[in-house]
């Protein structure tokens, strides 16, 4: 019921310390961030091609390429903040659900091996463990 009524995104989560989930998932925004960044910044210089083409000689390329910069740092660390933010409360939320899985699962792994021994009493199949010791040797000595 669990894995129907929940998404499996939590039960990936439980595969990740929450350290490790968070800088996975920043990681992740900051390549996508690196490379939507540049793609909007190549759109717009395609859209503005003919403004581009007259000021390129008079252009000042230090001044252009640090605006650039500028403008990637800021939209860069904009989007580490949030995927920090986002990816901690998702793993805190998701957590106390994790748990109280966890906690069902045992209780029905209880249930199964319950139901199981009682089905190898009902079947003549019973498992003895004998507490008295020895070693092969002694069974041998016994035949």
């Amino acid at each position: 019921m669990y894995e129907e009524k929940q998404d499996m995104n939590d039960l990936i989560l439980s595969r990740f310390y929450k350290e490790d989930y968070v800088k996975y998932g920043c990681l992740k925004t900051l390549v996508v961030t690196t490379i939507c960044y540049w793609l909007c910044v190549a759109a717009y210089i395609l859209f503005r091609l003919d403004k581009f083409m007259e000021d390129i000689n008079s252009m000042d390329y230090v001044k252009v390429i640090g605006g650039l910069m500028t403008g990637y740092i800021v939209v860069m660390v904009v989007f580490y903040i949030y995927a920090f933010i986002v990816y901690n409360y998702k793993y805190s939320k998701a957590k106390p659900r994790l748990i109280a899985y966890n906690k069902m699962l045992k209780k029905l792994i209880r249930l199964y091996e319950a139901e199981e021994a009682h089905e190898d009493v009902l079947k003549g199949r019973v498992k003895v463990y004998s507490e008295i010791g020895g070693d092969d040797n002694d069974v041998r000595r016994m035949n």
